[in-house]
């Protein structure tokens, strides 16, 4: 597959989990917690609902970079693997901790798997963007 359109492809699909995600952290916060065996209360609510806003705002980035220049591909791909791996340890660290259950592990594993693909698909986009640039 082309690295640009792979590049797209990949900001489209974080674009639509951050949109997915975000809406239903705030419509039904309690129920997205259960998933991990956490527990509701008002302050998890009201953080996930906060989160909510966070990530939909951040779905409209990403559909907003999709047609963008492959160095503006590259540095949301980067910026999406930070954020997929850095948070799949957060996750990983609270099962550790007791504070949510195993379902944390597939979810972890999904999105560190996505955080390296997102770093291949960068590296990828770089060394076309160089050979281009060169010739």
């Amino acid at each position: 597959m082309n690295p640009m359109t792979l590049a797209r492809r990949l900001v489209l699909l974080c674009a639509a989990i951050f949109g997915a995600t975000g809406l239903l952290y705030l419509v039904a916060p309690g129920a997205m917690l259960a998933v991990t065996g956490a527990t509701s209360s008002a302050t998890t609510d009201f953080l996930l609902r906060t989160e909510g806003v966070a990530l939909l705002c951040g779905a409209g980035v990403l559909w907003a970079v999709h047609d963008g220049t492959a160095r503006q591909l590259r540095l949301a791909l980067v910026a999406l693997s930070g954020y997929l791996v850095l948070g799949s340890f957060v996750d990983l660290a609270a099962l550790t901790g007791g504070v949510v259950g195993t379902a944390a592990v597939p979810s972890a594993t999904v999105r560190i798997v996505l955080g390296g693909v997102c770093v291949f698909a960068a590296t990828r986009l770089h060394v076309e963007h160089r050979a281009v640039d060169v010739s």
